[in-house]
């Protein structure tokens, strides 16, 4: 919220801030060819783009316009790109400035640095990747705007919230033990961008990550190129030839000499998931213990990231697929982020399981409210996440009424990486009490053109072999205590894969198949999600040796209200542990 200089507050439109289908961009070079590709690559990538073949002419566009970035070369007649470079930084809000040059002159270089230009990028040069570089630093730009104008309203945000607390008085979130205090009571657009702006605690991928991963998911993609991006970075070079080593990329136990030929050794494709796995567990050593579990958060990242690429190639939808593995690796960035931001909130927020069976998800709705999806925006911008990107992953929470109504490309994208998600789910099998598990849409798999969900979540599974990945495993029974009880489980779903029963089966190891709830002995659990069934009522009634809980879809509670025992979704994993194990006795 903004303050108005009166007694109102009106709203900050995120969204409208960062509207990357209007990015303008100002290419300046003096050679037509260069100036013409620039375009192209950029325009690609969502810009709208002017030209000029000299710095004069370059800085009476400026004056005119109001560019998020200017990309010009060096050596140009009349006024060089030095000059206009450094009068274009001097203004009081500059654009972010890229050098596209081919002076390789570290003088020259390290005096622009210093004066802030973004980078510096020499010739020749892959275009695709240019564009995607150039597209994550107007982004960057754009949120840091955003970030500025949201943070002048910091202290109204302050105000408005005393003003609610005093209406409604309530006890203040302690922070680390610390007791009751307001600097992490409430969370709202303006103070989430001021910590941002601070870069106080927040979990940064890395710039070279991010290219690294868009530069795999590239048509043009040059191994070189590719090695020497990684290269830039000593601890993904090192991560990267250390696993082209590794037995399982390299059985035969062949010398890996250089970064080239790790990336050919583990493959091009994949080392865009390691590259993203291996800098997000370097994050995780950074600073103080996040409130959730997030080395378990990505894991399942990593594992949908690998998911929706066989999603799309299973269901022909490579013209959206457009980062689409990014989204899904980095679908719960957004609340990592913001739990180092705010850890005595986010702290909060999974204790709401251990008081009420709240699940975090639900929650942080509850504490975010309106501004969730905004605030969700503000943190994955500062990570450099395109905004076709990010839109994504923020309807990813979106009922099926709401995700209607977006375009039907962003809705089709939505439902990949939301199932990417569940799948990565079922393979990595596990999860925290506080998380929220939700099954997916009946026949979602359908509609997305999936004819095998196994086939995805086996090949997921083998591929996760080749990926270091570390976690807790909060939820798995253990071999030193084993679970006695047993459960038949029988499925209505006509889906080719089940997904309650991967987490019936982390609850209660000793799963049956059954196919007729009445013939079964003992506890059986029934799955109804997703149908009104009334056939169920009588085989409660009819069953003389087998004890039924149904599970069921909570907007269809009052369907089943007259059955004993039910077991609703989207519900936290807490709560259907709890309940699957009173009922299995």
């Amino acid at each position: 919220m903004l303050y108005n200089g009166t007694q109102s507050f009106v709203a900050f439109d995120t969204t409208k801030t960062m509207n990357t289908t209007n990015t303008l961009a100002l290419v300046v070079d003096d050679e037509p060819l260069v100036r013409n590709l620039t375009v192209r690559a950029l325009t690609r990538e969502g810009f709208e783009c002017d030209q000029a073949q000299d710095g004069h002419e370059g800085a009476r566009m400026v004056a005119k316009n109001d560019y998020t970035v200017v990309v010009t070369d060096l050596k140009m007649p009349n006024q060089n790109g030095h000059a206009f470079a450094v009068e274009l930084m001097s203004s009081p809000h500059p654009p972010a400035v890229v050098i596209l040059t081919g002076v390789t002159e570290p003088r020259l270089a390290k005096d622009l640095l210093s004066r802030g230009i973004e980078d510096i990028v020499y010739k020749p040069i892959d275009y695709a990747v240019f564009g995607m570089k150039v597209r994550a630093i107007a982004d960057r730009a754009l949120a840091k705007s955003a970030s500025s104008n949201s943070a002048t309203g910091a202290e109204a945000d302050e105000m408005a919230e005393n003003s609610i607390s005093q209406a409604n008085p309530g006890p203040l979130v302690a922070e680390s033990g610390r007791g009751p205090t307001s600097h992490d009571a409430t969370i709202t657009l303006g103070s989430v961008a001021e910590r941002i702006k601070s870069g106080d605690g927040i979990i940064a991928i890395g710039e070279a990550t991010l290219q690294v991963y868009r530069m795999t998911d590239s048509d043009e993609l040059d191994a070189n190129a590719l090695s020497n991006s990684i290269a830039t970075s000593a601890v993904l070079s090192d991560e990267i030839i250390k696993l082209a080593q590794s037995p399982f990329y390299n059985p035969a136990g062949a010398k890996v000499p250089d970064l080239s030929r790790a990336v050919v050794q583990i493959g091009r494709k994949r080392v865009g998931h390691l590259a993203l796995a291996a800098t997000a567990q370097a994050a995780l050593s950074i600073g103080d213990p996040s409130p959730l579990n997030v080395r378990l958060i990505w894991a399942k990242g990593v594992a949908a990231g690998l998911a929706v690429e066989m999603m799309v190639e299973q269901g022909g939808h490579e013209a959206i697929a457009d980062g689409l593995a990014l989204c899904a690796t980095m679908q719960n960035a957004a609340p990592v982020a913001l739990a180092r931001l705010f850890p005595g909130r986010y702290q909060s927020m999974v204790n709401k399981w251990s008081d009420t069976g709240v699940s975090f998800e639900a929650a942080e709705r509850t504490c975010l409210g309106d501004d969730l999806q905004a605030i969700h925006r503000l943190a994955l911008g500062a990570s450099g996440m395109s905004q076709r990107e990010i839109d994504v992953i923020v309807h990813l929470r979106d009922d099926e009424d709401s995700l209607s109504k977006l375009p039907e490309e962003l809705q089709n994208r939505v439902k990949l990486v939301k199932l990417a998600g569940q799948i990565a789910e079922a393979v990595i099998g596990v999860w925290d009490n506080w998380d929220e598990i939700a099954m997916p849409e009946p026949g979602v798999a359908d509609v997305l053109q999936l004819w095998s969900v196994d086939t995805i979540i086996e090949r997921t599974t083998a591929n996760l072999k080749g990926i270091n990945l570390t976690f807790v495993e909060n939820s798995k029974s253990s071999a030193d205590d084993p679970d006695p009880r047993e459960l038949t489980y029988c499925d209505s779903a006509s889906d080719s894969f089940d997904f309650l029963e991967s987490v019936v089966s982390s609850i209660i190891p000793n799963v049956e198949r059954g196919f007729n709830p009445t013939a079964a002995k003992g506890n059986v659990l029934v799955n109804c999600i997703g149908a009104c069934n009334e056939d169920i009522f009588a085989m409660v009634e009819t069953a003389e040796e087998a004890d039924l809980c149904v599970a069921i879809s909570r907007q269809d509670e009052d369907f089943y209200q007259s059955l004993p025992r039910v077991v609703s979704f989207p519900s936290s994993y807490g709560v259907v542990q709890s309940k699957l194990r009173s009922a299995v006795q």
